[in-house]
């Protein structure tokens, strides 16, 4: 669990609200991501890829909605645009497709702190899935997937 500063001694925060909604706002970021790659790539497997990635975080996004409303969490709206590369080439649409999955292997990592079993399992099935999606984009395998790598 994680402890919030300031609080009482030997009381914890749950961390399932929060990284709830955190994990919702990065799943807009990534369909609105890869519906972009779908847009701009400039060959067609990478087009397909970036579909069939988008339905995936589509499907994730909806059970984070759904989890979110059963557990009284507002969820957080969709934003009208993120950021994006602003190369086209393949490298950088590569590169900006791994992006979008280790934010979404941040956001699932903490999720997997809730003290909900149903979002701890559901972040671990989605911190997998996104480290597979990682790796098909050319991304390396770290050690320890959502973790920021010390500097």
């Amino acid at each position: 669990m994680i402890r919030v500063s300031g609080s009482p001694a030997g009381e914890e925060t749950d961390a399932g609200p929060a990284a709830l909604a955190e994990a919702l706002r990065t799943e807009h970021a990534a369909v609105h991501g890869y519906e972009f790659i779908g847009g701009v790539a400039e060959d067609q497997g990478r087009r397909d890829r970036a579909g069939s990635t988008a339905h995936e975080h589509k499907t994730l996004r909806d059970a984070l909605q759904n989890a979110a409303l059963e557990r009284d969490v507002q969820p957080p709206p969709a934003q009208a645009s993120y950021p994006i590369t602003e190369d086209y080439g393949d490298d950088a649409i590569d590169a900006y497709a791994v992006s979008l999955e280790h934010a979404a292997a941040r956001a699932y990592l903490w999720l997997t702190a809730a003290r909900d079993t149903d979002l701890r399992v559901m972040g671990a099935r989605a911190l997998q899935e996104t480290t597979v999606r990682s790796l098909e984009w050319g991304g390396a395998l770290d050690a320890l997937p959502g973790f920021d790598e010390a500097g």
